[in-house]
């Protein structure tokens, strides 16, 4: 018997797959909405005795191994690895190809970089000035060592000298991992210099980038930097938070999405510990894919500046097809009930107004209702022109609700707003939104 079927063998596919998906028995099977495309209605079935799975919506179909490299983008070998691993067999007779290699040598460098930020944080007297800067913040020591946090030396070949003079990597495979840079004249130079270091992972928990921050807010540089684009790390994959606290989200089946990683941070400090942050302002289809596993609503806490609520309306349309609940925090709102009013984004709220910003989660609101705030803010409902720009603000996102009962409240609640008569406000709705 080869060691791929021993592995597979010792590997119950119901409890693998039912680690990742809510599976529901059904007869000698077991059922679930499938992962591998948007549906209602369970059509994805594991079977214990074939030890399969097979989707009768969409055909997906195969092994323990084929999941976990369909559902977690895994390559066949680390599939292979992570189920070896898992029931306890070593690996004797399997050959890995040249880029399992190597990507496993990058994963390596990288989690010995995340280590190595760590210990100047934490241990080395360099770190100091981040540590005061992170109590100044109110970062606790759980959260530093939950999120990993670590600091980058000032000079320009710190980490050079531990990856490569100390533990040998080549330069040119540290380069791959974007943590050192080749400059003009051949030389290599830390990426990162001097900042406050947040590890990368993707949903898996490995560490495939960072996101380095200034200490001096009066610095000429730019306060963020992050890892460039590189084999392991994709900023439109990535939700920052989400291996960290990927089982309080399942467990509340909800998420709040907000745009830093000290948004994360706080949140998780003021005890809400389902949340994840995006790179930028706007969600992306993969990210949606990840939410969509763990969570029923999702809560977005962007800024509301002209980016924000664009990310907002392209949200909706990247839910389309998924059963999400999509909803939003409105921050104009909250500011006239927090007792500061100098507080910007979800890292303010959360240390300063924690209790306002649990009771912010719990009560946002749904998207639609957040754009039709934004449109009547914007314009003068009184005047001809100012419900005209409404309309045509609104048309497109009213006229692509599917739930006719959900439609039909909106298209009453502006009816009503604009003391325009509903059959007009409809007419106008379909002729605007074509």
């Amino acid at each position: 018997m080869s060691q791929i079927q021993e592995v597979k063998d010792a590997n119950n596919i119901v409890e693998v797959v039912g680690e990742k998906i809510d599976l529901r028995p059904s007869g000698s099977s077991f059922k679930a909405r499938c992962p591998f495309h948007s549906e209602k209605t369970p059509s994805f079935f594991v079977h214990p005795e074939m030890q399969r799975y097979r989707c009768f919506g969409c055909g997906a179909t195969g092994d323990v191994l084929d999941f976990l490299q369909n559902y977690d983008g895994m390559t066949f070998y680390e599939a292979l690895k992570h189920l070896a691993d898992r029931a306890s067999i070593t690996l004797k007779d399997f050959n890995r190809t040249s880029e399992d290699e190597e990507r496993e040598q990058l994963l390596g460098i990288l989690n010995l970089a995340k280590e190595y930020y760590h210990y100047l944080l934490t241990k080395h007297k360099a770190g100091k000035q981040a540590l005061a800067y992170l109590k100044d913040r109110g970062t606790n020591s759980q959260s530093i060592k939950l999120f990993y946090l670590g600091y980058s030396l000032q000079s320009w070949d710190g980490l050079i000298k531990y990856l490569h003079q100390k533990k040998k990597y080549p330069l040119d495979l540290i380069a791959k991992t974007g943590l050192i840079i080749r400059g003009k004249g051949g030389r290599y130079y830390d990426r990162f210099r001097g900042r406050l270091m947040f590890p990368l992972k993707n949903h898996r928990g490995q560490v495939v980038g960072f996101s380095g921050r200034l200490l001096d807010a009066q610095a000429k540089e730019a306060k963020y930097i992050n890892s460039p684009e590189t084999s392991l790390y994709h900023k439109s994959k990535l939700l920052y938070g989400y291996s960290e606290l990927f089982r309080e989200i399942r467990k509340s089946n909800k998420v709040v999405v907000v745009e830093g990683e000290f948004d994360v941070i706080s949140s998780s400090q003021a005890h809400i510990n389902d949340v994840v942050a995006v790179k930028g302002s706007a969600l992306t289809i993969d990210q949606i894919e990840l939410l969509a596993r763990v969570a029923q609503t999702v809560i977005l806490a962007f800024d509301q500046d002209e980016a924000g609520i664009t990310a907002c309306k392209r949200a909706i349309t990247l839910i389309k097809d998924k059963d999400l609940d999509l909803r939003v925090i409105d921050f104009q709102s909250l500011n006239n009930l927090a007792k500061s009013k100098d507080l910007k984004d979800p890292d303010d709220f959360a240390r300063q107004e924690p209790k306002l910003w649990r009771q912010a989660v719990d009560e946002a609101i749904s998207i639609y209702s957040f754009l039709l705030n934004i449109a009547f803010a914007s314009y003068d409902a009184k005047s001809p022109d100012g419900k005209r720009k409404i309309i045509d603000d609104l048309a497109p996102i009213i006229d692509g609700i599917d739930h006719l009962v959900e439609k039909e409240f909106y298209l009453q609640k502006l009816s009503e707003k604009l003391n325009v008569k509903l059959d007009l406000i409809k007419e106008d709705i379909v002729r605007v939104a074509k």
